[in-house]
């Protein structure tokens, strides 16, 4: 049985390891993980784009041969 304790200091999850497998367990706690990171982020939504287009940017730079014909001459 899934327990969840709360207290000023946080929150308390138990989970019997029986009835969850690690993998899953992974997949659900990897959100909250990056929620935790995310928090104390001081980056503006514009700061996220610019990142994101640098590397869209960088990527496709270093990748377009994959996908593109290469020049005959």
């Amino acid at each position: 049985m899934i327990t969840i304790e709360s207290t000023d200091q946080g929150i308390s999850v138990f989970i019997p390891r029986a009835e969850v497998d690690p993998v899953r367990l992974e997949q659900m706690l990897r959100p909250l993980r990056l929620e935790a990171a995310v928090s104390a982020s001081r980056m503006t939504d514009e700061d996220a784009d610019s990142m994101a287009e640098d590397m869209k940017a960088r990527w496709w730079a270093e990748n377009q041969h994959r996908f593109l014909p290469s020049d005959p001459s």
